[in-house]
C-alpha cells in the first residue's frame, strides 16, 4: 500500500512535535503522541505509524552518536569525544555510550553513517594489510 502525500506530511509534523528544544527526539513527547493516536486513531493509522517510524529512524542519526568503549574506560573519553564531535559537526549531538568487552583499548564512534574506529584490533588489521 502506497503512502499518500498527506500521510507523509502528517508524519513529518508528528516528528517535529516529538523534538525538544535542542532538536532531539523526546521520549515523553513521542509517548504522548502515540497515546493520543491510540485514543482517537485516524482511518489510515497503520500507514501513518509506519511513516512516523520511518521519519524518526531517518532523523535520529543526525543528532545521535554511538560510542563503544572498553570496560575499563570511564566517562572522560565520552566527554572528550562529545566535545570534539560537536565542534567538528557544528551541531549538538548526544552520544550513547556502551561498553564493548571485545575492545581491549580504543573506541568505535558512529556519527550518522560514518564510523570512526581507533582500537587495537583496527590498528593490527591495518598493519596486517600493509604487510601483505
Amino acid at each position: 500500500m502506497a503512502t499518500t502525500t498527506k500521510t507523509k506530511k502528517v508524519a513529518k509534523k508528528l516528528l517535529s512535535l516529538s523534538l525538544d528544544e535542542e532538536g532531539r527526539v523526546d521520549e515523553a513527547k513521542v509517548r504522548s503522541i502515540l497515546d493520543s493516536l491510540r485514543e482517537d486513531p485516524p482511518s489510515n493509522h497503520r500507514a501513518l505509524l509506519r511513516e512516523y517510524q520511518s521519519e524518526t529512524r531517518r532523523y535520529l542519526p543526525t543528532v545521535q552518536c554511538g560510542l563503544e568503549i572498553p570496560e575499563a574506560v570511564q566517562g572522560e573519553v565520552s566527554q572528550i569525544l562529545t566535545g570534539k564531535v560537536n565542534a567538528s559537526q557544528g551541531s549538538n549531538f548526544s552520544i550513547d555510550s556502551s561498553q564493548n568487552p571485545s575492545l581491549i583499548a580504543g573506541y568505535k564512534l558512529r556519527v550518522g553513517d560514518d564510523v570512526y574506529e581507533d582500537s587495537i584490533d583496527q590498528r593490527l588489521e591495518n598493519l596486517r594489510k600493509s604487510l601483505s
